[in-house]
């Protein structure tokens, strides 16, 4: 429930007038045929009608003065500036000579806010006008007034959020009226909203919400086995249906022009190159059924080779392009009684009684043969290069000893399906055969094969994932990344044979190196972006794709030639979009604790950062066992807090990954004994050093391990005046055992410490046993249906700080997860985190208490 428009008002109240306005017309268009016979429900096609049909689409219009604006039959109009003066008349614009005809105009301007603002706008105008609010009709005013009469005038309340928001008027005039072609826009809000707005008809702005929420997202790549073609996965948010629409865009390597695209509503995934030929395959879902469909790019054919499969999972090509293997998921009857046994911890899972089996299909023929079954999933990792052999795994509950289960990698014969153990380890990854199918490479712990990963004494961090190299026949491990620091995200084998390459979590860059194996060097490629993801090899090409971002840095598309080591942009396809936005500046900023030890950290700047002045400060952090990397937007966007006038400072204590095994390490039974007093010393020194930084206004935010990190942090400081906890964990036990993931988890931050020996951890280090100490106003966020960190972890410290007094509040998701991915509440979820901080660290109550009363 909203409060009244003036809830917050003083008396006093400001005006603005809007003079600067981009035009473009008149667009010469008729009523429709039979305009003056009635319709079905009685009602003539008129002025209301014609003014209320969006001829253009408004929402895709981005006005700039001289460039282009396309019309009916092919013809054109060029944005041009034109000032309004006092009296409002409108140059240049006249009424149609034909009596049927109408001449619409269009008119443009920005409205920038610093803030988010309360205002009216008012149009008074002899004429008709809809007037639209970032591309969405809000207002119409139908009748047209003649000279001895008074304008008539449309009013809307608008409530902004900070950002540049586009305010554009359809206006129409026709023969009838003679009334001279005139308009005035004027804008009153109050006046503590003085120095908030700012108009005219530069394009340019702060980077807002939607920006990272409306615009066309590059999701991920794919390169051809040639490499002569990259697959690009698209994403763009539909917010009227609150869903999300998926397509593919085949580019060309070398000039990244549009080959062709597939696009149309469908739910894509699964895209796969074939190993040889222009040949891709792709699943769309549909009501729990799936299909796999196969384009030949040489022949022109788009056909589906598998169809309405339920529960169809992933697939893969096999070699020589005979044949795939796919999975399928068999699910038991559902339990309708609402009693059931537990069949161990495991079966809290929604989809643990879901077993998973491999399949093989006969792309010619279309026949498909069962390849696994039994009690136990399986999964694919790899096919010989000869098309003989498929390595697969299986895992297995092992309660005994952490981490609780264990994975066996497994060959299966693919002529006689005999099948072999190969190894049984716990935190195995993925295995990939080498090119000559002698080797495989495998990803897991620094400790699944003893010493042959880890570098340290004692028992390293089970996430700080390592590069193995085994070898079936003798059974050899080697681990070639344990003296390497960055953690090994994925690996995979080039063409050659002879390197390898690793997509790492490097310190806060995701990087990629290149592994030879002849002369045992890493050498890291040149990508040119601070975070490569989604790096994709050709297997017949020394060429491979990837999607790259940074800081202030969109997603984009590049394709990288490995033999040249250089990188080329591809696509980047919200450029004309974010040519407007205006980015702050950036920089790395490092500080030593009293152990010597040096923490890494980065800092954002409001775009228009003065020195001179003094600004709040966002301080975020996660403190769990992977750093927060450089990558544009995500879910907690740094940029976006900027763009809100906010310093953000991001740092990474002990215990991250890409630091090296001793730095990761520190993870393990710390649960913030040593984190905490890290971020406390950070920020002090952060403070000191930057004079700019109100010491005053600083707010800490978290989520996950990073939201248990806030609830700690406040029962140890009272240096931060507003504090977030996204899905945090209040109390370690009952994390531990409720959390569907929490004594998974717990295997590696809690290794071989348990509540019943460890009191130290699990009651010492849960901020709910240390409420008491908690002063600082704190938000609690909590999706409703999170498995990984139940709600409860939220609700039992809102419980006890209200009984104790204390400025809390909690904001539940209903029906989301650990992560918001419905797209309505993305948005709120996302302006509540900005809004609490405006209330907070700027004195600015108005958002926060209009969407919370």
């Amino acid at each position: 429930m909203s409060l009244p428009l003036l809830a917050y008002a003083s008396e006093e109240k400001s005006e603005q007038p809007l003079t600067d306005w981009l035009t473009a017309g008149p667009v010469l268009q008729y009523l429709p045929a039979f305009a003056d016979v009635e319709n079905i429900r009685g009602e003539t096609f008129g002025l209301r009608q014609f003014i209320e049909t969006d001829f253009l689409n408004p929402a895709a219009l981005r006005p700039v003065a001289g460039e282009r604006l396309s019309t009916r039959h092919g013809s054109h109009l060029r944005w041009q500036q034109q000032a309004i003066g006092s009296d409002g008349s409108l140059s240049g614009f006249q009424a149609p000579s034909h009596e049927n005809g109408l001449h619409t105009w269009y008119l443009a301007t920005n409205l920038v806010t610093d803030r988010w603002t309360e205002s009216t706008l008012t149009i008074s105008t002899p004429y008709a006008v809809a007037l639209y609010v970032n591309g969405k009709r809000v207002a119409v005013k139908h009748a047209m007034q003649n000279p001895d009469e008074d304008p008539g005038s449309l009013s809307h309340d608008l409530k902004l959020e900070q950002g540049s928001h586009r305010i554009m008027l359809k206006y129409v005039m026709n023969s009838e009226t003679e009334s001279s072609a005139s308009l005035q826009a004027n804008l009153e809000y109050d006046s503590m909203y003085d120095d908030a707005f700012s108009s005219g008809i530069q394009p340019y702005g702060p980077l807002s919400l939607r920006h990272l929420t409306e615009l066309p997202e590059t999701r991920s790549v794919s390169i051809s086995a040639d490499g002569n073609y990259v697959a690009v996965m698209m994403r763009e948010a539909r917010p009227d249906n609150n869903t999300w629409e998926s397509w593919i865009e085949l580019r060309d390597f070398e000039s990244g022009n549009t080959v062709q695209t597939w696009r149309g509503g469908m739910n894509i995934s699964g895209m796969n190159w074939s190993h040889k030929d222009h040949i891709f395959t792709y699943t769309t879902r549909d009501s729990g059924q799936g299909t796999i469909w196969k384009v030949n790019l040489q022949d022109g054919t788009h056909r589906a080779i598998l169809r309405d499969v339920e529960h169809l999972g992933g697939h893969e090509w096999g070699p020589e392009n005979a044949f795939l293997l796919f999975t399928v998921s068999e699910r038991p009857d559902a339990n309708t009684s609402g009693v059931s046994r537990l069949d161990g911890m495991h079966d809290r899972y929604p989809t643990w009684r879901h077993r998973s089996s491999i399949y093989r299909l006969n792309v010619e023929s279309g026949s498909s043969e069962r390849l696994t079954a039994g009690l136990l999933s399986s999964s694919i990792h790899s096919i010989s290069p000869d098309g003989s052999t498929l390595i697969f795994s299986r895992t297995h509950v092992d309660y005994s000893e952490r981490p609780f289960t264990k994975v066996e990698l497994m060959s299966m014969d693919l002529q006689t399906l005999e099948t072999e153990q190969l190894m049984m380890a716990p935190w195995i990854g993925g295995a990939m055969y080498s090119p000559d199918g002698s080797r495989l490479l495998i990803t897991g712990s620094p400790n699944a094969f003893g010493d042959a990963g880890r570098q340290i004494e004692g028992l390293a961090n089970d996430y700080d994932t390592q590069a193995y190299l085994f070898d079936p026949a003798t059974g050899d491990v080697s681990g070639f990344t344990r003296d390497f620091d960055p953690s090994v995200s994925s690996a995979v084998w080039g063409h050659d044979g002879r390197h390898i390459y690793l997509s790492t979590t490097d310190k806060s860059f995701v990087n990629v190196y290149r592994y030879d194996t002849r002369n045992e060097r890493f050498e890291k490629l040149n990508t040119g972006v601070d975070v490569t993801g989604s790096f994709s090899v050709a297997s017949n090409a020394r060429r491979a794709a990837y999607i790259g971002s940074g800081i202030n840095d969109p997603h984009k598309a590049y394709t990288f030639d490995l033999r040249r080591d250089r990188s080329s942009l591809l696509h980047f396809a919200a450029a004309d979009e974010y040519a407007r936005v205006r980015f702050g500046t950036s920089k790395d900023w490092t500080f030593n604790t009293e152990d010597g030890t040096e923490i890494d950290g980065h800092v954002y700047y409001p775009p228009h950062f003065n020195a001179d002045e003094s600004y709040p400060v966002i301080v975020y952090y996660y403190g769990g066992t992977t750093p927060v990397n450089r990558g544009y937007s995500g879910r907690y966007p740094m940029e976006l807090y900027a763009a809100h006038g906010y310093i953000v400072y991001v740092l990474q204590p002990s215990g991250a990954i890409g630091y090296g095994q001793e730095f990761s390490e520190r993870h393990v039974n710390d649960w913030g004994i040593r984190v905490s007093g890290e971020i406390i010393e950070g920020v002090g020194q952060f403070l000191e050093s930057h004079p700019y930084a109100d010491a005053d206004r600083v707010g800490a935010i978290g989520a996950s391990f990073g939201g248990f990190m806030t609830k700690l942090l406040i029962t140890e400081t009272d240096m931060f005046a507003a504090a977030i906890s996204h899905a945090g964990i209040s109390n370690i036990t009952s994390y531990w055992g409720d959390g569907f993931w929490g004594y998974l988890y717990s295997s590696v931050a809690s290794a071989n410490s348990y509540p019943w020996d460890s009191p130290e951890i699990y009651v010492d280090q849960s901020p709910i046993f240390r409420a008491d100490q908690i002063n600082t106003p704190l938000l609690l966020l909590h999706g409703m249906s999170d498995t990984n960190v139940p709600p409860a972890e939220s609700t039992q410290l809102y419980t006890a700080l209200k009984l104790l007094g204390r400025d809390v509040d909690f904001v539940q998701i209903d029906q989301q997860d650990h992560h918001i991915v419905d797209y309505n509440k993305f948005i709120l979820w996302k302006n509540t985190i900005v809004s609490y901080f405006d209330r907070h660290l700027k004195d600015q109550p108005q958002w926060w208490e209009d969407s919370y009363q």
